[in-house]
């Protein structure tokens, strides 16, 4: 068989598995899914993160949280006065993948909840 051929092959492959683990990649047959749109304003990026409490938020997929524990200790060794909250830990009911958009919500509540002055999240497999 072809290299190409065969690559593509894969490739297709490949984006077909991960739009099934996404659940399709879209709504259901013969429903159109809501979407609202509206302006988008970026919070400010803090000059240093001295002093600043940083929330980690992994969704639960396999090594996340090993990736998130090593920025907490890159961070902790490199600014002094940061404040890491593991948000697994706080709240173990957070790390899982928001399946919908209630979920989301509740999951940014629980996050506000901390008064994070940033929240780095990470999803792995």
């Amino acid at each position: 068989m072809n290299r190409r051929l065969l690559l593509g092959l894969v490739v297709a492959l490949l984006a077909a598995l991960s739009l099934s683990a996404c659940g399709g990649g879209g709504a259901p047959a013969g429903e159109t899914p809501e979407v609202s749109l509206g302006p988008v304003q970026l919070n400010p990026h803090p000059a240093s993160l001295e002093g600043k409490t940083v929330l980690l938020r992994w969704n639960g997929k396999p090594n996340g949280d090993k990736l998130l524990t090593r920025v907490a200790e890159l961070l902790t060794e490199q600014v002094k006065g940061v404040k890491i909250v593991k948000m697994w830990e706080v709240d173990p009911d957070t790390a899982i993948i928001s399946s919908t958009s209630e979920v989301s919500e509740e999951i940014t509540e629980k996050i506000a909840t901390q008064k994070p002055d940033l929240v780095i999240a990470s999803q792995c497999d």
